[in-house]
Formats: structure tokens, C-alpha cells, sequence
């Protein structure tokens, strides 16, 4: 850090401390720098959080286009990237926060790489990052049929994504990780714990017995016994530990488990003659269970000490419950506990995307019984079509927020890799195309964009006609050195790109703005216009072109939006035409490429766009950007809904003129029993802003106002990571 140089918004303190006095303290670097591709490795420390940003100066000043990294910063920030100049560069500019408060700058390296040397490293960070999903062998072929027909320019292109994509499967773990560890500590069972739950627990009226069902096969003797001391060690003792051993090889197996069932009553074993897979070994562990609940554990995995506790005081307190789950961590093979999940309450559409409730899963055992137990024709992913059977048969489903199950990240199991499991995500998907059979919906399954991820793609029934609303100023602009107007590029975007064709456009404008010349040019296309006179109030606009609509669907647009991918209307229709389903946003890109929506975060009443102005590629949280999902709500930038219910639920709120009138939407579509859904598949560009001037506290205010004792916490946002920023970074308050 000894080259930057202090901008703006910053003291000097000692021993190489510096104080950001504002929120954009600027730190330049003026050294040139050539074109091509570049490795920084960049360390500080912070006493606040926030964000960190390098900018490049290619001779235009530092625009924000040119933006090399934005990351979170925690207690310590540690990043080593890759980014491609297209062009050199006089100097580079640290953001170091965008918060007041004190940090120190450890370490600014940058160095140019040769394209030989970069060539070298893409290669290894590609292989490594193949490896680890499983896809080496399939992706090698792809890569020799480049290379014999000659494509050598795609196969470069390619490779070199591995560089400027650091990670595609979840959080950045290295941040993550280092608070995480804060958590525990913060999080960790005292004495004073321990008296507080016995005593409850002393004072429960009909307190639930758990049966912990333990499929077993040749598990290393210590990952065993941790197995079952987890469960010996709850601080609730209405258990039994209900373990079956698939014909075990190994002799200590045998040896390990009559020991513990010859020390605690509470343990019984029953033994297979015969290999019989992982689901009739569970259905054995289930014929033993007397239980009222059963709750799932691996042979190697571990139970946290008050996991039976916190679940039988969830259902003490709500008796009806059918299925509990709960967050989860993994332990590396060096005993340190990391990646923890943080989960979002029962998310219907989450769950069709992959098997995040998983650990620690609890089933009221009649239940289980009553829809067949474990199938084997899905082993490998028997608890997933469990979970989907019995989601069918009831909605009484509680998440519990803490961290209850410790998953093990041995080499041969999913959690270290998804590759240890290949035949996983077709089982799943087996399972999931099952499931919309029994429940009676036409569609198809397909593979998501990694591997135990999955897309549910609904068959649209009628086809629904598609009223899409657009409000403009009629403002003339510059685009790409031509003076046009963004709707002119938006209702070309959407009749030359879109596939769904059964849609009409209305433009909502002011009378006095609308002139002769486009007037015409929107004619000629079939573009409703509807004026108004007045002030500009996007809510009212919204409301006036619903009424002038005539459509099945309503799909309210930004005037400055540009379709990305064809089939963007069917990927929402999917699920805006599911009567459960009440509104449903896309996945919006700002032209530099960076995200500017994937999901609102609405969480202490204060609407945040999850991972705003992240590259475009981040795949969110533990993938939550690459699924469809549920949310709380998206915006009105682009939100698709069905028309009778907008009118059911009273439209957009005219008092908020500018903003939060889309959340509110949603808000009130989840209060009136329906769910929001994010859809990644639905991609558009947004150049924001264009039709609306800015945000006013005024609004915020009285939208908060409005509901926040009604929407006290967001059921899709864990309570344990920061409602501050909504990015799902830790909370560590």
C-alpha cells in the first residue's frame, strides 16, 4: 500500500491506519499499465464494513464502466484476481470502503502477466474448477472439437474465464469463513445455556421423542463414533439412535456399533446380510424408529449439542408441525468448521431448484410412513424425493435459523464435491419430473447451471395474452452516437427478440411529451399509447395502463430495458400463470455487465437489491442467483403478475410516487397468501433511471410506516445474515 496516494475523504492515523471521513474515500495508484491481463493481490484490514472498489483509467478518466473488483470488506479482506485490460492504463484508484471509519492497506500488488504466462494459469484455474464439479472428461471433449475445427479464438475465450470467474458455486468462502468463525464464537453453549435449556425442557408438557435414523456402510471408526457421540451428547435426552448397517466390510463397523449398543439402551442396531442401497438401509433405521419424529443423520456427520433441543422446542410451541429443517456448516478434514448455510424460511421454488433443506431434516415418523418411506429407485437422492412426496401432503413445514447439522467434507462425499455423487442430480431430476406427475402439473425438468441444480420449466397453458406496460418520458437520447429514444430500442428489443408473440405493448406517457414523429413510429408497431396529464407518478402511470389493458397477464417494463435472452416472457410466464404464484421478476443486468437486480432483500422493513452492481457472473449466495427462487420481493423495472389479482389486491399505492411502489406490491401479493419468485432465465439490460429521477427518504419513510409491523423480518433472508447490507454476508453485530 505504500504507492497509493490519499485522493479524497481521508486522515492519516498511525502505524499505517487511515480514516475514511465520508462514503467514497478515493486512494490512486499512478503507475501505467499495458494491456492485457493483470493479477492483483490486494489485503487490508478494516473496523467497519463495507465495500472495497478498483477503478482503471484508460485515458477517460475513471468512469465507472472501467470498475476492475468490487468485494465486501470485513474484519480483514484478502483477494487475489485476474482481470483483462483491453487497453492500457495510466494508473489504477482504490475505493478503499463505502462507509466512514478507519482501515489499513496491507498490500496493493499488481502484476502484468505475458500472454503465455496467463494462458498457463487459465488453464490450471479452468481444470481445477472442472474437477471440482465433475464435468473434466465432458468439457476435454467440447475442447478437442474446438481445436479440430479450428476454433482456437473460442477455445481461448473459454479458458480464460477461469481467470476473470474466480468462483461459480457459491459466497466468497474466504470472508465467509473468517466470520463465520467469529459466529461460533459469539454463538457457543455456556454453562448458563446448558442450565436454561434443562430447565425447559424439564417444564415441557408431553415433550417429543426423536428417533435418529443412521444408515451405516464402512465408515472409518472415528467419524463413527463422532456420529454417535453427537447424538449421546444432546442436552435433550428424549432420543433413541436408530442404526442400520448395509453388510458393513470392515470390522470395526460391527465392533463400534455393538459397543454403543451395549453402553445405551437408547441405541439399537439392525444388521443387513446383503448390500441393499442407501434408502432400504434407511427404511431398516425407520422400522426401528418408536418415535414421533425421526431426524436424519450420516454415518460420518455430526449433530450440534442442542439440535434435538431447538427442534422439540419449535414443536412444543406448534404442535402440528410435520417437517422441521434447520442451517448447516461443514468440518474440512482439519476439524475447522466453514461454509456455513444460512437458509431462508420453507421456499417452494427454491426447493424445486435443489435439496436446500437437507441437514438437519426432522419428519413426524406417521408421516414418513404413510408416503412409503425411502425409494431405491432414487438412491443418492432418496431424501430429496422424500421431501418432495411429503411436501405434498402438508404445508406445516418450520425452518429452524441455527446452525443444528455439521456435514463432513470428506473426499468422497457431496459436500467436498458435487463429482463424488454423478449419478445425484439425474436421480433428482427423476424425482422432480415424478413429483409434478402426482400433483397434476404439466412441464419438464432440465438440468440447472451446475450440477444438483435443477429448472422446473411449467407448460404454459392457453397461451395467456401479455399486456406489457411501459411508462416513458419520451425524453430523446443519446445511444450509441445516434439521438433516439429508449422506448424506440425497447419495442424493437422486444418484437425482434422475443419467441412469445401472444403480447401487446402500451406506453403510458404524458400528453405534452409524446411527439408527432414517434408518436407515429410507435403506431406503426401496434404500440398502444395511453396519455395523462399531470405530474409524473409512476404508481398512478402503472394503474392508468392496467386499465387500458386487455390482457390475461400484465408484465409492467421499464421504458430502457433491452432483451437478453429470447425466451425472457415464457421464463416468467412459467410461473406467473401458477395460481400460488403472484408475481415474478427477472434477473437485470446494468450495460457494464454488473447485476442490477437478482431478488429485493426486504429485511428491518428496508428494501436492498441482493448483490447490486456484483459482475454479472456472481452466482450469489450458495447459487441463489443461478435458480429460481423465492424472494420478497423484485422490482417493477420488470414484474410480471396476473391481471385479476393486481386488481384484487389494489394495484400500485399511488402515495408513493417514485418508489417502493413495487415492493409494496409484493408485499401485499405475500400477504394475500400468493409467493414472489426470482427467475434467473429471464435476462434483460437495464439502463437505469432513465424514467425516474431518484430515490427520497420521504418514501422510504412511508412505506416503512406502512409495514413494518407487518413485515417485521424477510422469511427468504436468514435472520443471521446482515438485514445492513442484504448481500448475505454475516451478521455480525
Amino acid at each position: 500500500g505504500d504507492d497509493l496516494v490519499p485522493r479524497q475523504q481521508l486522515e492519516r492515523l498511525a502505524d499505517g491506519w487511515w480514516r475514511s471521513v465520508g462514503t467514497a474515500p478515493q486512494m490512486l495508484m499512478p503507475r501505467p499499465l499495458p494491456a492485457g491481463w493483470l493479477r492483483v493481490r490486494l489485503r487490508m484490514s478494516s473496523r467497519v464494513r463495507g465495500h472495497l472498489e478498483l477503478h482503471a483509467d484508460t485515458g477517460h478518466g475513471f468512469r465507472p464502466a472501467d470498475r476492475l473488483e468490487r468485494a465486501p470488506v470485513s474484519d480483514e479482506a484478502d483477494l487475489d484476481f485476474y482481470v483483462r485490460l483491453p487497453a492500457p492504463v495510466r494508473g489504477l484508484r482504490l475505493d478503499p470502503l463505502d462507509a466512514a471509519g478507519d482501515f489499513r492497506v496491507d498490500l496493493l500488488r499488481v502484476e502484468p502477466l505475458s500472454p503465455a504466462r496467463a494462458m498457463s494459469r487459465a488453464v490450471v484455474a479452468k481444470f481445477v474448477l472442472l474437477w471440482k464439479h465433475g464435468l473434466v472428461t465432458r468439457c476435454l471433449g467440447r475442447a478437442l472439437r474446438l481445436l479440430a475445427r479450428g476454433e482456437v479464438g473460442i477455445l481461448a475465450h473459454k479458458l480464460f474465464r477461469g481467470l476473470s470467474t474466480p468462483s461459480i458455486v457459491g459466497p466468497d468462502f474466504a470472508n465467509l469463513n473468517a466470520d463465520y468463525r467469529v459466529w461460533r464464537r459469539r454463538h457457543r453453549l455456556t454453562e448458563t445455556d446448558r442450565r436454561h435449556m434443562a430447565e425447559t425442557i424439564r417444564l415441557m408438557v408431553d415433550p417429543p421423542r426423536f428417533s435418529v435414523l443412521m444408515p451405516v456402510y464402512n465408515v472409518a471408526e472415528k467419524y463413527l463414533r463422532r456420529a454417535i457421540e453427537s447424538v449421546c451428547r444432546q442436552t435433550y435426552s428424549h432420543w433413541e439412535l436408530c442404526i442400520a448397517d448395509d453388510a458393513s466390510t470392515r470390522a470395526e463397523t460391527r465392533r463400534v456399533l455393538e459397543e454403543y449398543a451395549h453402553n445405551d439402551v437408547r441405541i439399537r442396531v439392525a444388521y443387513h446380510k446383503g448390500n441393499r442401497g442407501i434408502a432400504a438401509t434407511s427404511n431398516t433405521a425407520l422400522s426401528l424408529a418408536t418415535g414421533e419424529y425421526v431426524a436424519l443423520l450420516d454415518h460420518d456427520d455430526e449433530l450440534a449439542e442442542h439440535a434435538l433441543y431447538r427442534n422439540a422446542q419449535a414443536i412444543v410451541a406448534e404442535r402440528g408441525l410435520d417437517m422441521l429443517y434447520s442451517d448447516e456448516d461443514k468440518i474440512d478434514l482439519s476439524g475447522q468448521h466453514v461454509e456455513p448455510f444460512f437458509k431462508p424460511d420453507w421456499s417452494p421454488e427454491l426447493f424445486l431448484s435443489c435439496m436446500y433443506t437437507c441437514h438437519l431434516g426432522v419428519y413426524r415418523t406417521a408421516l414418513v410412513r404413510e408416503i412409503g418411506g425411502f425409494r431405491s429407485a432414487f438412491d443418492s437422492a432418496q431424501d430429496y424425493d422424500l421431501v418432495l412426496r411429503l411436501s405434498e401432503r402438508t404445508a406445516r413445514i418450520a425452518h429452524i435459523p441455527d446452525v443444528l447439522y455439521h456435514w463432513r467434507k470428506l473426499p468422497d462425499s457431496t459436500a467436498s464435491r458435487v463429482a463424488a455423487k454423478p449419478e445425484a442430480p439425474a436421480a433428482g431430476r427423476r424425482a422432480l419430473q415424478e413429483h409434478l406427475q402426482r400433483i397434476g402439473r404439466p412441464g419438464t425438468v432440465e438440468a440447472g447451471a451446475l450440477p444438483g441444480l435443477h429448472r422446473v420449466r411449467y407448460a404454459i397453458v392457453g397461451p395467456p395474452r401479455v399486456s406489457i406496460v411501459v411508462a416513458s418520458a419520451c425524453r430523446p437520447v443519446n445511444i450509441a452516437g445516434t439521438t433516439s429514444y429508449h422506448m424506440v430500442r425497447c419495442v424493437e428489443s422486444i418484437r425482434q427478440q422475443s419467441t412469445y408473440k401472444h403480447f401487446d405493448i402500451s406506453l403510458v406517457h404524458r400528453r405534452e411529451d409524446m411527439n408527432a414523429e414517434l408518436g407515429a413510429w410507435l403506431d406503426a408497431r401496434d404500440v398502444k399509447c395511453v396519455p395523462y396529464d399531470g405530474p409524473f407518478n409512476w404508481s398512478r402511470t402503472m394503474n392508468l395502463g392496467v386499465a387500458a389493458a386487455w390482457g390475461d397477464v400484465l408484465l409492467f417494463l421499464n421504458d430502457d430495458m433491452e432483451v437478453r435472452t429470447a425466451d425472457w416472457i415464457e421464463a416468467l410466464l412459467e410461473f406467473a400463470q401458477r395460481p400460488e404464484i403472484g408475481a415474478v421478476g427477472g434477473k437485470l443486468f446494468f450495460p457494464d455487465g454488473t447485476l442490477q437486480h437478482a431478488g429485493v432483500v426486504v429485511a428491518d422493513c428496508t428494501p436492498r437489491h441482493a448483490f447490486y452492481r456484483f459482475r454479472g457472473s456472481f452466482p450469489g449466495y450458495f447459487s441463489g442467483n443461478l435458480v429460481h427462487r423465492n424472494v420478497s420481493a423484485v422490482t417493477g423495472a420488470c414484474l410480471m403478475t396476473r391481471a385479476n389479482l393486481f386488481r384484487e389486491v389494489g394495484g400500485f399505492r399511488e402515495d408513493l410516487p417514485l418508489n417502493y411502489n413495487d415492493i409494496d406490491y409484493c408485499l401485499k401479493v405475500i400477504t394475500s397468501g400468493k409467493r414472489v419468485v426470482y427467475t434467473p432465465y429471464a435476462e434483460l439490460t437495464h439502463y437505469e433511471s432513465s424514467t425516474k429521477s431518484g430515490t427520497y427518504e420521504s418514501e422510504l419513510i412511508a412505506f416503512q410506516n406502512h409495514w413494518r409491523e407487518r413485515w417485521p423480518a424477510d422469511p427468504c433472508y436468514n435472520p443471521n445474515l446482515s438485514s445492513q447490507f442484504g448481500d448475505y454476508r454475516i451478521d455480525l453485530r
